[in-house]
């Protein structure tokens, strides 16, 4: 009998030796899982406030390069980069990314204002041009603001494309022959110059092999549109794309006259009769 008791007193003890390892070994495993972990979090930590701050970097550049104003997105990168520095990397991740939200939200509304608005701050910046509508006309003559605003906005345009990885040579080209014709006070060609090399950036007409409008062997003189500006009331010329007595942009008809044809922005002439657009 006491052989049997120091037996049964054996295998409880193995017994509970071996639920005491099992539980001890869960343990250490689940705190080894944990402390993995925390190492992992601290060792990735570095790299996505790294990359955080370089991929914010990059979009502010490209949105830069069209208009897009990013100050304030500048300045909370310029927050998370200090915060990196300190290696408070959670907080330098949060800041890359409200500066993303910053970004996308200037975006949005610098494609609601469009070309407008950059008009208005080409208007805005620029020293030597005046802030009224009667000094601009006694100042410049036609077409002054016109081809300078063109200019601009052709070579926001161009790094637009360089931006995106499309071909700009030509565009460049034609953009320095319509800067010199600036300089040489040529406004009209200046303005055609600029417009078409915003078209050729945009791709809206091809860089080589271009097809050539037929031009009329006589002088076309010009003659009115039988229509008056929408701001001052002064009376339009056919072709004009600018009021010449207060610079306001003409909005162009949307069908032809001739054939009631669709018209999109950029046409001259009808594209089914061959009608010229005023």
């Amino acid at each position: 009998m006491a052989d049997a008791y120091g037996i049964d007193n054996v295998l409880v003890l193995v017994v509970i030796v071996v639920i005491v390892l099992t539980i001890v070994t869960f343990l250490e495993l689940r705190y080894f899982r944990s402390f993995m972990k925390k190492r992992r979090d601290r060792v990735d930590l570095p790299d996505n406030a790294h990359n955080g701050i370089l991929t914010g970097k990059a979009i502010a550049n490209a949105l830069r390069s069209v208009g897009v104003d990013t100050t304030q997105a500048d300045d909370v990168i310029a927050e998370a980069e200090t915060a990196y520095r300190r290696r408070d990397y959670r907080v330098a991740i949060q800041l890359s990314e409200q500066a993303k939200t910053l970004l996308k939200s200037q975006k949005a509304k610098h494609d609601k204002v469009g070309d407008l608005g950059r008009l208005q701050r080409v208007r805005a910046t620029a020293s030597d041009e005046p802030t009224t509508k009667e000094v601009l006309q006694k100042e410049h003559p036609p077409n002054y603001t016109q081809a300078k605003f063109t200019l601009s906005l052709a070579e926001e345009r161009i790094a637009a494309a360089r931006t995106a990885g499309r071909r700009t040579a030509p565009a460049e080209g034609v953009l320095k022959n319509a800067q010199a014709s600036f300089d040489a006070a040529d406004y009209d060609s200046a303005l055609k110059l600029a417009a078409k090399s915003r078209r050729m950036a945009d791709g809206e007409i091809p860089a080589e092999g271009e097809p050539k409008t037929p031009v009329s062997s006589q002088v076309e003189i010009p003659r009115p549109a039988n229509r008056a500006c929408a701001s001052c009331g002064a009376e339009l010329l056919v072709g004009d794309p600018f009021c010449r007595k207060c610079g306001v942009k003409v909005e162009r008809p949307v069908a032809c006259a001739t054939c009631g044809a669709s018209l999109k922005a950029d046409d001259t002439f009808c594209r089914k009769c061959g009608a010229s657009i005023p």
